[in-house]
């Protein structure tokens, strides 16, 4: 259910639900509208706490950001007042056995202790969408099964933003389980990707981040399974650049790296180019060309210009 008002929910049984999507809704007593079975009596009972005994699927939209108050006071409480238990039941959270994706989007609070009450190693997909508080001490390593995660990086509260998010972003590129990776984040900068890669089982990625021209290609090399990739370039090295750091890197450029195939895998390659000039778009679009000339596996190749307001 999606209104553009605070939604209010009818009692519901929770045992018997598959997927429960809702939204918006206040960020307490969010579990208050489901109840459970009575243990002694073995039938529906409105005053049980609910155990969501067959739920595979769970998305909760909320409504309400908190204000710096209510954050000051929230930071302050103890973890069952960031937590998705009714508040009636302190310490005791509903259970979800057979729990496999999450999407959570604009809960006001801290969104590292909100996710403690769910099953992470169990969990195999997650979206995180406009979650401000806390986000950077969440690490998705934690989440021992997870193959796919949707994530919207917020703007980092601190001076060091690119630094942040950099930080953040490495340590993503070390869960070794996913499958598919959607990051989203501002391109009003340039994030600098990490070193070293563990994404070992990646097919599908999407960097919605400001990046340089150049990463592309350590991507495809590096991903050796990629089957889709859509990045967003708003940086392209000029010929001056480009030709001294090979003059002063001899060893790194040589012919056969850019004659060698980059990937034998991926299919699908898109391309966003953002805020560009007309000579670098001109230059990222022929490099591109180059690029796609050593995939022999490409069936797609889309490129798009856009321009931040």
């Amino acid at each position: 259910l999606q209104t553009h008002v605070l939604l209010s929910v009818p009692r519901v049984h929770a045992e018997s639900l598959v997927l429960l999507d809702i939204g918006p809704i206040a960020p307490t007593n969010i579990w208050a509208p489901f109840f459970g079975t009575n243990e002694a009596s073995n039938v529906p009972d409105l005053n049980t706490l609910p155990n969501f005994l067959c739920l595979r699927k769970l998305r909760l939209v909320f409504g309400v950001q908190a204000s710096q108050s209510e954050d000051r006071h929230m930071h302050r409480a103890s973890k069952h007042r960031n937590s998705p238990g009714p508040e009636t039941s302190v310490g005791i959270y509903p259970l979800f056995p057979q729990l496999e994706s999450l999407t959570v989007e604009q809960y006001p609070y801290n969104i590292l202790l909100f996710l403690e009450n769910f099953p992470r190693g169990q969990l195999l997909h997650l979206k995180l969408y406009k979650c401000l508080h806390h986000f950077y001490e969440l690490s998705l390593c934690v989440f021992s099964r997870l193959q796919s995660a949707c994530i919207d990086i917020p703007e980092a509260p601190h001076a060091s933003k690119e630094q942040d998010e950099e930080t953040w972003i490495s340590k993503t590129f070390s869960v070794s389980t996913l499958r598919s990776l959607s990051l989203r984040a501002s391109v009003a900068h340039q994030v600098d990707l990490p070193s070293t890669y563990q994404l070992h089982c990646l097919q599908n990625l999407d960097l919605s981040i400001g990046m340089r021209s150049v990463e592309v290609e350590k991507l495809l090399v590096e991903l050796k399974h990629l089957r889709s990739l859509r990045v967003t370039i708003t940086e392209v090295l000029s010929k001056t650049h480009e030709y001294l750091s090979r003059s002063i890197r001899p060893k790194k450029y040589t012919k056969s790296k850019y004659t060698r195939v980059l990937s034998t895998t991926l299919e699908q390659l898109t391309i966003c180019l953002v805020d560009l000039a007309a000579s670098r778009q001109r230059r990222a679009l022929a490099k591109t060309a180059w690029l796609a000339a050593r995939v022999p596996s490409l069936l797609s190749l889309h490129t798009q210009q856009e321009h931040l307001q």
